[in-house]
Protein backbone atom coordinates (compact mmCIF):
# COMPACT_ATOMS: atom_id res chain seq x y z
CA UNK A 1 0.00 0.00 0.00
CA UNK A 2 2.96 2.13 0.90
CA UNK A 3 4.38 1.56 -2.23
CA UNK A 4 1.28 2.50 -4.51
CA UNK A 5 0.67 5.80 -2.52
CA UNK A 6 4.44 6.69 -2.96
CA UNK A 7 4.34 6.01 -6.78
CA UNK A 8 1.07 7.50 -7.10
CA UNK A 9 2.56 10.95 -5.55
CA UNK A 10 5.36 10.43 -8.01
CA UNK A 11 3.00 10.50 -10.82
CA UNK A 12 0.74 13.78 -9.07
CA UNK A 13 3.96 15.66 -8.88
CA UNK A 14 4.78 15.19 -12.32
CA UNK A 15 1.46 15.73 -13.69
CA UNK A 16 1.50 19.32 -11.13
CA UNK A 17 5.49 20.54 -12.33
CA UNK A 18 3.88 20.29 -15.85
CA UNK A 19 1.36 22.45 -15.72
CA UNK A 20 1.71 26.21 -16.03
CA UNK A 21 -0.23 27.43 -12.77
CA UNK A 22 2.03 26.52 -10.06
CA UNK A 23 5.04 28.17 -11.52
CA UNK A 24 2.99 31.31 -12.34
CA UNK A 25 1.81 31.13 -8.50
CA UNK A 26 5.59 31.02 -7.60
CA UNK A 27 6.77 33.37 -9.66
CA UNK A 28 3.78 36.08 -8.18
CA UNK A 29 4.69 35.17 -4.55
CA UNK A 30 8.24 35.03 -4.85
CA UNK A 31 7.96 39.00 -6.46
CA UNK A 32 5.65 40.21 -4.06
CA UNK A 33 7.84 39.06 -1.56
CA UNK A 34 10.68 40.84 -3.05
CA UNK A 35 9.03 43.94 -4.03
CA UNK A 36 8.10 44.06 0.04
CA UNK A 37 11.77 43.81 0.93
CA UNK A 38 13.00 46.55 -1.47
CA UNK A 39 10.41 48.59 -0.47
CA UNK A 40 11.47 48.51 3.02
CA UNK A 41 15.18 49.02 1.87
CA UNK A 42 14.68 51.90 0.17
CA UNK A 43 11.41 53.88 1.41
CA UNK A 44 11.93 53.46 5.17
CA UNK A 45 15.11 54.04 7.75
CA UNK A 46 17.76 51.35 8.27
CA UNK A 47 16.48 50.42 11.50
CA UNK A 48 13.33 48.99 10.30
CA UNK A 49 14.50 47.79 6.48
CA UNK A 50 18.43 46.80 7.44
CA UNK A 51 18.36 43.70 9.46
CA UNK A 52 20.28 40.74 9.69
CA UNK A 53 20.15 37.91 7.15
CA UNK A 54 18.44 35.70 9.67
CA UNK A 55 15.43 38.34 10.12
CA UNK A 56 15.41 39.09 6.51
CA UNK A 57 14.44 35.38 5.90
CA UNK A 58 11.95 35.30 8.79
CA UNK A 59 10.45 37.95 7.14
CA UNK A 60 10.59 36.64 3.93
CA UNK A 61 8.51 33.14 5.11
CA UNK A 62 6.20 35.42 7.39
CA UNK A 63 4.95 37.15 3.74
CA UNK A 64 5.18 33.83 2.06
CA UNK A 65 3.10 32.16 4.63
CA UNK A 66 0.33 35.32 3.37
CA UNK A 67 0.06 33.27 0.19
CA UNK A 68 -1.51 30.43 1.68
CA UNK A 69 -4.84 31.15 -0.21
CA UNK A 70 -2.68 30.59 -3.34
CA UNK A 71 -2.02 26.81 -1.90
CA UNK A 72 -6.19 26.73 -1.53
CA UNK A 73 -6.88 27.79 -5.04
CA UNK A 74 -3.42 25.65 -6.55
CA UNK A 75 -5.31 22.65 -4.96
CA UNK A 76 -8.86 23.64 -6.34
CA UNK A 77 -7.18 23.73 -9.51
CA UNK A 78 -5.32 20.85 -9.62
CA UNK A 79 -7.85 18.59 -8.29
CA UNK A 80 -10.65 20.39 -10.22
CA UNK A 81 -8.97 19.18 -13.47
CA UNK A 82 -9.06 15.78 -13.30
CA UNK A 83 -12.94 16.11 -13.25
CA UNK A 84 -13.25 17.93 -16.10
CA UNK A 85 -10.44 15.91 -18.20
CA UNK A 86 -12.07 12.52 -16.86
CA UNK A 87 -8.92 11.41 -15.65
CA UNK A 88 -10.10 10.55 -12.16
CA UNK A 89 -12.32 7.97 -12.83
CA UNK A 90 -9.37 5.68 -14.39
CA UNK A 91 -7.05 6.06 -11.72
CA UNK A 92 -9.73 5.37 -9.35
CA UNK A 93 -11.18 2.34 -11.38
CA UNK A 94 -7.78 0.49 -11.11
CA UNK A 95 -7.96 -0.14 -7.49
CA UNK A 96 -6.12 3.49 -6.01
CA UNK A 97 -8.89 3.72 -3.50
CA UNK A 98 -10.10 7.07 -2.73
CA UNK A 99 -8.75 8.03 0.12
CA UNK A 100 -4.79 7.30 -1.43
CA UNK A 101 -5.89 9.30 -3.90
CA UNK A 102 -6.61 12.38 -1.92
CA UNK A 103 -3.67 11.30 0.97
CA UNK A 104 -1.33 11.70 -2.49
CA UNK A 105 -3.07 15.24 -3.82
CA UNK A 106 -2.75 16.37 -0.35
CA UNK A 107 1.42 15.38 -0.17
CA UNK A 108 2.03 17.02 -3.19
CA UNK A 109 0.42 19.90 -2.06
CA UNK A 110 2.28 19.90 0.87
CA UNK A 111 5.70 19.07 -1.20
CA UNK A 112 4.93 21.92 -3.34
CA UNK A 113 4.11 24.30 -0.79
CA UNK A 114 7.52 23.73 1.00
CA UNK A 115 9.63 23.52 -1.91
CA UNK A 116 8.03 26.74 -2.65
CA UNK A 117 8.76 28.47 0.91
CA UNK A 118 12.65 27.35 0.24
CA UNK A 119 12.85 29.51 -3.06
CA UNK A 120 10.96 32.26 -1.41
CA UNK A 121 13.71 32.25 1.16
CA UNK A 122 16.33 31.64 -1.04
CA UNK A 123 15.68 34.91 -2.61
CA UNK A 124 15.02 37.25 0.14
CA UNK A 125 18.95 35.67 1.57
CA UNK A 126 20.35 36.57 -1.99
CA UNK A 127 18.49 39.96 -1.63
CA UNK A 128 19.88 40.60 1.76
CA UNK A 129 23.19 39.97 0.85
CA UNK A 130 22.76 42.66 -2.14
CA UNK A 131 21.37 45.15 0.49
CA UNK A 132 24.41 44.45 2.72
CA UNK A 133 26.75 45.27 -0.04
CA UNK A 134 25.03 48.40 -0.96
CA UNK A 135 24.44 49.25 2.69
CA UNK A 136 26.52 52.18 4.41
CA UNK A 137 25.24 50.73 7.56
CA UNK A 138 25.91 47.86 9.85
CA UNK A 139 22.68 45.36 10.10
CA UNK A 140 20.63 46.28 13.34
CA UNK A 141 18.77 43.36 14.82
CA UNK A 142 14.98 44.72 14.35
CA UNK A 143 13.34 42.93 16.74
CA UNK A 144 16.20 39.99 18.14
CA UNK A 145 18.69 37.99 16.96
CA UNK A 146 16.95 34.69 15.64
CA UNK A 147 18.98 31.33 15.62
CA UNK A 148 19.16 29.00 12.80
CA UNK A 149 16.42 26.81 15.08
CA UNK A 150 14.17 29.16 15.34
CA UNK A 151 14.08 30.08 11.57
CA UNK A 152 13.96 25.96 10.81
CA UNK A 153 10.99 26.23 13.51
CA UNK A 154 9.32 29.15 11.91
CA UNK A 155 9.52 27.44 8.70
CA UNK A 156 7.84 24.26 9.89
CA UNK A 157 5.47 26.24 11.01
CA UNK A 158 4.52 28.54 7.70
CA UNK A 159 4.38 24.87 6.13
CA UNK A 160 1.89 23.70 8.63
CA UNK A 161 -0.34 26.91 8.37
CA UNK A 162 -0.38 25.92 4.77
CA UNK A 163 -2.89 22.65 5.53
CA UNK A 164 -6.05 23.55 6.08
CA UNK A 165 -5.94 26.30 3.44
CA UNK A 166 -5.54 23.05 1.21
CA UNK A 167 -8.26 20.99 3.00
CA UNK A 168 -10.28 23.95 2.25
CA UNK A 169 -9.61 23.57 -0.83
CA UNK A 170 -10.41 20.06 -1.41
CA UNK A 171 -13.34 20.58 0.56
CA UNK A 172 -14.82 23.08 -1.98
CA UNK A 173 -13.96 21.09 -5.07
CA UNK A 174 -15.52 17.77 -3.43
CA UNK A 175 -18.54 19.97 -2.33
CA UNK A 176 -18.70 21.02 -6.07
CA UNK A 177 -16.71 18.96 -8.57
CA UNK A 178 -15.99 22.38 -10.90
CA UNK A 179 -13.23 24.66 -10.73
CA UNK A 180 -15.55 27.72 -11.30
CA UNK A 181 -17.51 26.92 -8.67
CA UNK A 182 -15.23 25.97 -6.10
CA UNK A 183 -12.68 28.70 -7.01
CA UNK A 184 -15.91 31.14 -6.33
CA UNK A 185 -16.79 29.65 -2.81
CA UNK A 186 -13.14 29.59 -1.74
CA UNK A 187 -12.93 33.60 -2.89
CA UNK A 188 -16.15 34.27 -0.70
CA UNK A 189 -15.44 32.40 2.58
CA UNK A 190 -11.59 33.96 2.39
CA UNK A 191 -12.94 37.85 1.27
CA UNK A 192 -15.76 37.20 3.44
CA UNK A 193 -13.37 36.50 6.96
CA UNK A 194 -10.71 38.78 5.29
CA UNK A 195 -12.64 41.95 4.30
CA UNK A 196 -16.13 41.43 6.13
CA UNK A 197 -15.95 39.21 9.41
CA UNK A 198 -12.58 40.90 10.85
CA UNK A 199 -12.71 44.28 9.95
CA UNK A 200 -16.46 45.32 9.95
CA UNK A 201 -17.18 43.57 12.52
CA UNK A 202 -14.83 44.47 14.92
CA UNK A 203 -16.05 48.23 14.00
CA UNK A 204 -19.29 47.76 14.63
CA UNK A 205 -20.11 44.89 17.53
CA UNK A 206 -17.90 45.07 20.62
CA UNK A 207 -18.06 41.19 21.20
CA UNK A 208 -16.92 40.42 17.92
CA UNK A 209 -13.39 40.22 19.19
CA UNK A 210 -13.92 37.30 20.61
CA UNK A 211 -14.96 35.47 16.87
CA UNK A 212 -11.30 36.08 16.29
CA UNK A 213 -10.42 33.14 18.49
CA UNK A 214 -11.89 30.67 16.26
CA UNK A 215 -11.43 32.13 12.77
CA UNK A 216 -9.02 30.67 10.26
CA UNK A 217 -6.67 33.76 9.62
CA UNK A 218 -6.04 35.18 13.03
CA UNK A 219 -5.05 31.56 14.50
CA UNK A 220 -2.80 31.28 11.34
CA UNK A 221 -1.16 34.42 12.44
CA UNK A 222 -0.99 33.51 15.59
CA UNK A 223 0.66 30.39 15.11
CA UNK A 224 3.30 31.88 12.40
CA UNK A 225 3.92 34.43 15.57
CA UNK A 226 6.67 36.38 13.22
CA UNK A 227 6.97 40.23 14.80
CA UNK A 228 5.88 41.76 11.45
CA UNK A 229 3.85 45.57 10.69
CA UNK A 230 0.87 43.82 11.18
CA UNK A 231 -0.21 42.10 14.15
CA UNK A 232 -3.57 40.61 14.52
CA UNK A 233 -4.05 40.01 17.98
CA UNK A 234 -7.07 36.88 18.68
CA UNK A 235 -8.99 36.29 21.59
CA UNK A 236 -7.60 33.26 23.32
CA UNK A 237 -9.61 30.74 25.84
CA UNK A 238 -8.53 29.98 28.76
CA UNK A 239 -5.27 32.36 29.09
CA UNK A 240 -3.93 29.47 26.50
CA UNK A 241 -0.40 31.28 24.74
CA UNK A 242 -1.79 32.94 21.42
CA UNK A 243 0.88 30.47 19.49
CA UNK A 244 -0.20 27.67 21.24
CA UNK A 245 -3.80 28.68 20.53
CA UNK A 246 -2.98 29.04 17.38
CA UNK A 247 -2.03 25.61 16.77
CA UNK A 248 -5.04 24.00 18.33
CA UNK A 249 -7.30 25.57 15.79
CA UNK A 250 -5.20 25.26 12.56
CA UNK A 251 -5.27 21.62 13.46
CA UNK A 252 -8.73 21.51 14.46
CA UNK A 253 -9.92 23.52 11.05
CA UNK A 254 -7.34 21.29 9.17
CA UNK A 255 -8.45 17.52 10.66
CA UNK A 256 -12.26 19.32 10.41
CA UNK A 257 -11.70 20.25 6.52
CA UNK A 258 -9.92 17.00 5.77
CA UNK A 259 -12.40 14.54 7.32
CA UNK A 260 -15.56 16.64 5.71
CA UNK A 261 -13.55 16.46 2.27
CA UNK A 262 -12.92 13.20 2.23
CA UNK A 263 -16.60 12.42 3.35
CA UNK A 264 -18.01 14.13 0.44
CA UNK A 265 -15.63 12.64 -2.14
CA UNK A 266 -15.86 9.20 -0.54
CA UNK A 267 -19.99 9.46 -1.31
CA UNK A 268 -19.65 11.49 -4.91
CA UNK A 269 -20.22 9.76 -8.52
CA UNK A 270 -17.35 10.14 -10.42
CA UNK A 271 -18.12 10.74 -13.65
CA UNK A 272 -16.77 10.79 -17.40
CA UNK A 273 -14.46 13.93 -18.53
CA UNK A 274 -16.66 17.01 -18.78
CA UNK A 275 -14.95 19.20 -20.68
CA UNK A 276 -13.65 22.81 -20.19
Amino acid sequence: MAMQVALLIRWEWFKLSRRWLPWVMLALTVGITQVLFWSNVFFFDGDLSHRTLRENVANGLASGGGFAFMAMFLTIAFTGCEYSWGTMRPVLSRGVGRGRFLAAKLSVMLMVTAAGLVIVAAAIAVSSFIADAISATEPSQGYGSISLLDLLALYGRVVYSFLPYIALGLFFISLAPSEGVATGLSLAYYFSEQVIILPLLAAALSWADRLFGFLLSPNTAAWQSVPSGLEIEIATIGGIPEMTHGFIFVTVHAAALAAAAIALFMRRDIAGAKGG
